[in-house]
This record gives structure tokens, C-alpha cells and sequence, in this order.
């Protein structure tokens, strides 16, 4: 059961307002966010232009600390899968419909996902848009399983950027039908994203529109692309408008959703959902435990890859084959973040050296070793950080990888990528002495620009024939508060 922000009205300073729970009384709020001129919100409806919107402040009603305002009748879209789920499809294809009138700068999709908590229903008819302040002092203020609801179960990893938002918008079908996100479950998330078919789950749904969000939700990036191009992510959604216009919805209003545990109860989901545990057990397991066995061959492991890395690269194409050009640079930044060393260099032609090598290669070894010995992954990658709210870090762990990755074509085959780098170590000299304050780390932001030449292999696929480093400039640090691991565990909510 997906857990939303309660919304309620209440009496503050003798006047009726509608309020929006942030998070527990005790929850300090961040000053930062509070500060300067308020950001509109956005009430939207079908062919008519945004209309802005204000908050009037913050108060304590019903034990809780809430946002509150002028009374306006909403719910959360969550309730989509329940009292508002006969109508589900079109609220779904009216807040599409909405947000293609908003821009790209308002909507801040940086992460490639809407957090949930910006989006509310209006009962006769429309959709509030929060800003993006209002979603970050939601992050900041809420408990973990809001937190979790809200924006993590609906990270889909692997998405071309212009249709995460036609992708997030057929999550919620799906989650409409069957009750739960499709990607929410640990289960799912551990077995590389591959949802429960919603086919599986016996929701009575009527067959075209089961077979559009089941094929929506495992389109391939080159039907990605086809489907949205280059637009703006929310410019794009006039796909999905056009592709949900004679889908039918045969499904009627209940008071509670099933959840995805009990589908391992329904007979048609069971088998999937038996291979589907037994994957992620295994991917656990390997990820957990398995890496006390395979740490003390970690130094020949590291050593092997370099012998064996060419010889394989000669033997076969690389995971990149068929991929354009700018998708085999992406890729090469998205093997950085996994400290893959081997993927980072299965597109490069030989000879070409790969500038990263010696500082992935090192933190590899580190990460793996702690890992095995101490049961915690210390590298974060700060696209997964930023998209779980920026939370706090666990003492002796850091960021590390790229995010803002924009590739621009220079020439024929040459190419200019600007990215910001995330690091705990410093590359500058003066930056060695940096202060922290107690109970925090520091990561340092780099935005950095290389040049990339891609070329066709004799046997027909891109690979990158040189890789320059062109300019590394310094950027604010990240003074990010740490905890220790035995005050405040973490871990996806069960």
C-alpha cells in the first residue's frame, strides 16, 4: 500500500484552511528552504493556460506539522488505485494533459521522476502542481516510508530522459490496476527492474490497455526515443496522450489495494513471482556476502580484467553494439557511477586509455573491501542521492560518479560532454585543507568537460577512438550531515 501525505482542513487563527502534512512535530524544518520569495504552484486544467498558486504558511494541526492554505477540495493521486480508481485512466491522461502546459524549468526533472507529493487531484476537476521548494521541504520533513512512497518506488533506472515522464505516467496505471508501483518491491528492484506483467495479475482489465502498459513499461530505449525524440520531458507526454486516446478502463472503485506480497497468493502471478525471489536472493546474496569469498582474489581479479578485457573485446562486440553514438557515451559515464571498470571500456578501440581507470579501479577494490568486511556499500552514486531527496549519509560513505551529463555533437563523429563530477577527493591543491564540521562530509563538485571521437569498427559497431580531458572546473562543495550506523539504520522499507 503506496503511504501519501494526509490532507484534511483545519481551523488556524479562526479561519478554515485545506492542510497537507509534512512530517512529524518533532522534525526540525530546514531554514534554507524557508527563506526568500515564496515559488508558485501551478493549478492546471485541460485547455486552459496555468494558473499560479500560493501557500499561506506552515502550522502544527492534528499532531502533525502541516502546510496549509486557502480551502481548496483535494486528493492525492495516490487514490487512484482505490476511491478514484474507475476513473483513473482519464485523471491519469488529464494531469498528462496539464502538465505539457508547464515548463521545463518549474517541473525540475532533473532526476527523471515527478515526486508524488507535488501532485493533487482537485475534486471538481484539475490538477495542484507543488513547486520544487515544496517537494524538497516534503523530503526533508517526512518519515521514511512517505519518503520512500513518494519518490524512490517510482525511480525506473535506464529510462531515455524525454520519456520519464510518459514511463512515470504508465506506472500509474499500472498502479491503478494492480495496486501497487511496479517497481516498488525490492524483489523487483534487485531483478534489474523487471516489473510483475501486469497480465499476471488478474486485475479484469480490459486486454488492449493491459498490453499497452506491460509493453510501455519494458519499451526498449530506440522505441524510447522514437516515441518522445529530443523534446522537453513534459512536451513529450503528447505521446502518451495520443497512445492512451482509445484505451478502454473497465475497473471499478474499492476501498483498499492489494499489495504485490499478495500476489504470491494468485495463482497466475505465483510462478513469476517465485523466479522472480529466487533472482533477487541471489543478487543479494552475491552483493552481501558473496564478496567475502571473492575479496581475496580481488587483486588478481583487477589484473586479470586488464589482460583479459582486449582479448575479449576482440573475440566479441561490445555490450554497446548497435547502440548511437551519444548512448554509447552516456553509457561509458553510467559505468563510472557502477565503478565497472570493464563496461567503462568495452566501447573504447584499442590503445585508446581511459583517463578514470586508476581512480575507478581504487575505489572499486575499496568499496568491495568494506563491503565484504564491514557490510556496507561506502560509494553512493549521486544521481540515486539527489533522487531519493538528498538524504543524509552514512558516516564513512561518500558520493562518487557523474550526473548533468549533456553530450553535444562538435563535428562528424567528435563530440563535447559537459557532466559535473562528484568526489570525495579533492583535484585541486588549495581545496586539501577544506573544513568540515563535526558529524559531516564533504564531496567535491567538479564540472568537467571531455571530448569524445567515435568511429565504425571493422565488423560494424561505434566504439570511441580517443577520450581528452578538455577542462575540470571547481564548483560549491556538498557539506552533506552524516550519522552513525548504530543511531539511525537505513534500508529500503520492508
Amino acid at each position: 500500500m503506496v503511504v501519501a501525505p494526509k490532507v484534511f482542513t483545519s481551523v488556524i487563527e479562526q479561519k478554515p484552511y485545506t492542510c497537507i502534512a509534512i512530517g512529524p512535530t518533532g522534525v526540525d524544518l530546514p531554514s534554507y528552504l524557508l527563506q526568500g520569495q515564496k515559488a508558485p504552484g501551478y493549478i492546471v486544467r485541460p485547455g486552459q493556460p496555468p494558473q499560479p498558486w500560493y501557500w499561506e504558511g506552515l502550522s502544527i494541526a492534528e499532531g502533525m506539522r502541516c502546510l496549509y492554505f486557502e480551502k481548496i477540495n483535494l486528493f492525492s493521486i495516490t487514490e487512484i488505485a482505490t476511491t478514484k480508481r474507475k476513473k483513473a485512466l482519464g485523471l491519469v491522461r488529464e494531469l498528462a494533459q496539464g502538465l505539457t502546459t508547464l515548463r521545463a524549468k518549474f517541473l525540475d526533472l532533473s532526476s527523471n521522476t515527478l515526486p508524488l507529493w507535488r501532485v493533487w487531484g482537485i475534486q471538481e476537476g484539475g490538477f495542484l502542481i507543488l513547486s520544487q521548494d515544496l517537494a524538497d521541504l516534503f523530503s526533508s520533513c517526512a518519515e521514511e516510508d512517505v519518503r520512500y512512497n513518494m519518490i524512490s518506488a517510482w525511480v525506473h533506472h535506464g529510462i531515455h530522459t524525454p520519456f520519464a515522464l510518459s514511463d512515470q505516467l504508465t506506472q500509474l496505471l499500472y498502479y491503478a490496476a494492480a495496486g501497487f508501483p511496479p517497481f516498488g518491491a525490492p524483489e523487483t528492484r534487485e531483478d534489474g527492474f523487471r516489473a510483475l506483467p501486469l497480465g499476471l495479475c488478474s486485475t479484469g482489465l480490459e486486454q488492449d490497455s493491459t498490453s499497452f502498459i506491460d509493453a510501455t513499461l519494458r519499451l526498449s530505449l530506440s522505441k524510447q526515443r522514437e516515441a518522445s525524440g529530443n523534446m522537453e520531458s513534459q512536451k513529450a507526454l503528447s505521446w502518451f496522450v495520443k497512445a492512451t486516446e482509445n484505451l478502454q478502463w473497465n475497473l471499478q472503485e474499492r476501498q483498499e489495494a492489494p499489495t504485490y506480497e499478495e500476489m504470491r497468493g494468485v495463482s497466475t502471478s505465483a510462478s513469476f513471482l517465485g523466479e522472480q525471489k529466487k533472482r533477487s536472493d541471489r543478487s543479494v546474496f552475491w552483493r552481501k556476502k558473496g564478496w567475502i569469498v571473492v575479496s581475496v582474489a580481488v587483486a588478481v581479479i583487477v589484473v586479470v580484467w586488464f589482460a583479459t578485457g582486449r582479448i575479449k573485446e576482440a573475440l566479441a562486440p561490445p555490450y554497446t553494439a548497435g547502440m548511437a553514438a551519444q548512448e554509447v557515451i552516456k553509457e561509458y559515464y553510467y559505468a563510472q557511477n557502477e565503478l565497472d571498470l570493464q563496461k567503462m571500456e568495452a566501447s573504447l578501440a584499442k590503445r585508446v586509455k581511459n583517463p578514470a581507470a586508476m581512480e575507478v579501479t581504487n575505489l572499486f577494490v575499496s568499496r568491495q573491501t568494506r563491503q565484504a568486511y564491514e557490510g556496507i556499500t561506502t560509494q553512493i552514486d549521486p544521481n540515486t542521492w539527489i533522487a531519493q531527496g538528498r538524504p543524509d549519509l552514512l558516516e564513512g560513505t561518500f558520493l562518487y560518479g557523474i550526473s548533468d551529463i549533456q553530450v553535444r555533437e562538435i563535428d562528424s563523429g567528435t563530440y563535447e560532454v559537459s557532466s559535473v563530477l562528484h568526489s570525495p577527493y579533492p583535484y585541486f591543491e588549495d581545496q586539501e585543507n577544506t573544513l568540515m564540521k563535526a558529524g559531516e562530509t564533504v564531496i567535491f563538485r567538479y564540472r568537467q568537460v571531455q571530448y569524445f571521437t567515435l568511429g565504425v569498427h571493422k565488423r560494424g559497431w561505434l566504439e570511441i577512438t580517443s577520450l581528452e580531458n578538455r577542462g575540470l572546473e571547481r564548483m560549491d562543495n556538498l557539506m552533506i550531515p552524516t550519522f552513525k550506523r548504530e543511531s539511525k539504520p537505513i534500508g529500503t522499507p520492508q
